[in-house]
């Protein structure tokens, strides 16, 4: 396919307005920039957060954030004329974006287990988010390849439509899951009546209420008919919300640490973030030598029947 070809079912896909092109453009780099800084530092963080390399959490967080790039360059390519076959810049962004969408709400269900002791909900979750990735990425993949075959127009129509009912999808597949955590987490602010521990589990709600305006802003930024922004824009909010897990994990470990120095007999029955043989270093000052010192997989025992998960691993 020719530049001109492929200017052409960029065009189709992305900049509708040509009155708007040159201030998209700018706002499609600026936001492609900053997508793929956050993606780099995350991929540092991740390795210098974590002690031991293994378990979902770990490799949904790793694998998500290092997909970003990828998915930048790919959009990159696609839209302005590089001279890169669109095929190559869509298979890219496809790839990725089944990664990241899917990879973020799997690093929602690994953090799940810290709050989650019912079984039948956390794989009834994992089972939505299956059926979502088949249900959502199928029919995209099929219609971003045919908007940039000889006869884009059909597919291109159906693309658009596709791609808004794929974003209403997954923000609500993403709510269903941050609201079973924060409704987990409310429920446990009843165990602990201590203003401390109050105050962190607090934190943790306002953190995940964030997550879900970023879900709902890029929605808002599609139904507003910014499609060139909202694709790049959709990189930047996944990069943030993953660094927001690095906080939680960091407000989590100072919950840890709280009951490591508590009676368990007190307020809260027993009740024990990380399970009773966590490791943490002393010093409170240490947020990250605190999480590199988790070797066991942390969960949160609010009675001695529930079982433990080992989807959660630092």
């Amino acid at each position: 396919m020719s530049n001109a070809e492929s200017a052409s079912a960029s065009n189709a896909l992305v900049l509708k307005d040509s009155s708007h092109n040159k201030g998209q453009a700018h706002v499609f780099s600026a936001f492609a920039a900053i997508a793929c800084y956050n993606a780099i530092e995350l991929v540092v963080l991740c390795f210098t957060t974590f002690k031991r390399y293994h378990g979902c959490y770990f490799w949904s967080l790793l694998v998500t954030s290092s997909s970003i790039i990828p998915h930048c360059i790919g959009y990159v390519f696609f839209i302005f004329p590089v001279g890169i076959s669109p095929y190559v810049s869509v298979s890219m962004i496809v790839v990725t974006w089944c990664i990241i969408i899917t990879g973020q709400s799997l690093v929602l269900w690994s953090r799940l287990h810290l709050v989650v002791q019912n079984i039948k909900v956390l794989r009834a979750v994992l089972a939505m988010i299956i059926t979502d990735a088949v249900l959502f990425h199928v029919p995209v993949i099929v219609l971003l390849y045919g908007s940039i075959s000889p006869h884009p127009d059909v597919f291109a129509a159906g693309y658009n439509v596709m791609e808004r009912i794929q974003l209403v999808g997954f923000c609500l597949q993403e709510l269903i899951i941050s609201g079973i955590y924060v409704w987990e987490t409310s429920k446990m602010l009843r165990l602990r009546t201590e203003r401390h521990h109050q105050k962190i589990l607090y934190e943790l709600l306002v953190i995940n209420i964030i997550i879900l305006i970023l879900d709902i802003a890029v929605v808002g930024i599609e139904y507003a008919g910014y499609y060139a922004v909202q694709v790049m824009f959709k990189p930047v909010a996944y990069s943030i919300k993953l660094k927001l897990e690095y906080a939680i994990l960091g407000k989590l470990v100072e919950v840890a640490k709280g009951s490591s120095h508590s009676d368990p007999t007190s307020s809260g029955q027993g009740f024990h973030p990380f399970g009773s043989d966590h490791r943490v270093h002393s010093n409170s000052g240490e947020c990250t030598s605190d999480l590199r010192e988790i070797q066991t997989p942390p969960s949160i025992l609010v009675h001695s029947e529930y079982p433990r998960h080992d989807s959660l691993t630092c």
